[in-house]
């Protein structure tokens, strides 16, 4: 069969017609791929934040219901003998809003002089997970109170040996091993470093071994903690939520914006709190039974918003000055030995 020369190859008007059909294919392609870019850019921004804001509450809220836990020591504001804190005040290091958690008060806080004008929150108390307290037991002539083996506490920290009768608060020098293999010693003369220990000459001849009673089989002893929460600026540029312990700052979690706070103030002597104020309108401290948190926090990544985010925080409008993507977060916790005391 003889070709027709006409026939050989494609004309132009072919070829501009398959130009048109494939920019009009790779079009869509590229529409599909920039929507699914910006599906998951927005996915993944909700599933941080979200993340970001239950970790950071989750967090918050094991220390607040641990503030003012003093074991089985009851404490009273207008009676605190019962509870001796033996840091020594003279110390350079001592420092009386992180060491003294007797008369500085389980919870205050300050108002809006945060990063993004937040609020801060400083709690006094025990960390989780007590030690008990076996025999031999401590004497006048003895600086060591034998707890339960493989504990957390170690030389410098801070720690309370309490019973129902009283408590004492102290500074541990070092650990060591003793003759029984689920015992350590744990021994608190001087204190390992700042602020270190302190007893008057009246007790027991003023010797570093002093505590204001014998401890027995119906005490433990907790690692005391000052914790303060705060918005401040983290490593990466981002605003951040710290977490001071004992006066060693941490970032905890970028992306938390704002921080506000308010306390509940129990005005009827239920133990239940029946207000709620910011700081500056809590007469007594004592008188806290609840704090309401409320977080916002946002993306990381600006441009994940299609329009600039309307949202309402702490009881007021806000249009956000840019594409980030922000939720707020609140819940409410009960100081339980508020509550329960």
């Amino acid at each position: 069969m003889k070709l027709n020369k006409h026939q050989l190859g494609i004309s132009m008007v072919e070829v501009l017609v398959a130009l048109v059909i494939s920019v009009f294919l790779l079009g869509g392609i590229i529409q599909i791929y920039v929507g699914n870019k910006a599906t998951y850019g927005f996915t993944d921004a909700i599933s941080r934040i979200q993340e970001n804001g239950r970790f950071a509450l989750d967090t918050m809220t094991t220390d607040l219901r641990m503030a003012g836990f003093f074991g089985c020591a009851v404490f009273d504001p207008d009676d605190t003998e019962n509870i001796v804190n033996n840091l020594n005040p003279a110390s350079p290091d001592y420092d009386p809003n992180i060491h003294d958690f007797i008369l500085a008060g389980v919870i205050n806080g300050t108002e809006n002089d945060g990063l993004n004008g937040s609020d801060s929150v400083t709690l006094r108390g025990s960390k989780p997970n007590q030690v008990n307290v076996h025999p031999p037991y401590n004497v006048s002539t003895s600086a060591m109170i034998h707890v339960t083996a493989n504990n957390a506490i170690k030389p410098g920290d801070i720690v309370m040996v309490a019973n129902c009768r009283g408590a004492d608060i102290f500074q541990v020098t070092n650990t060591t091993t003793s003759t029984n293999a689920s015992q350590n010693a744990v021994v608190h003369n001087t204190g390992g470093g700042s602020p270190g220990n302190y007893n008057t000459d009246s007790c027991k001849g003023g010797n570093a071994h002093c505590l204001s009673q014998t401890y027995g089989s119906d005490a433990a002893m907790f690692e005391m903690q000052t914790v303060t929460y705060s918005i401040q600026t983290g490593d990466g540029g981002e605003p951040a939520l710290f977490r001071s312990e004992n006066g060693t700052d941490i970032e905890l979690i970028d992306g938390i914006e704002q921080m506000q706070i308010l306390y509940g103030l129990d005005t009827d002597g239920d133990k239940h709190a029946n207000r709620y104020v910011t700081i500056d309108n809590v007469p007594d401290t004592f008188d806290v039974m609840a704090v309401r948190l409320m977080l916002l926090v946002r993306s990381r990544k600006d441009f994940v918003a299609e329009d600039n985010q309307k949202y309402i925080f702490n009881g007021a409008n806000v249009t956000a000055g840019d594409r980030r993507l922000r939720q707020v977060f609140m819940t409410t916790i009960a100081l339980r030995n508020r509550v329960g005391s």
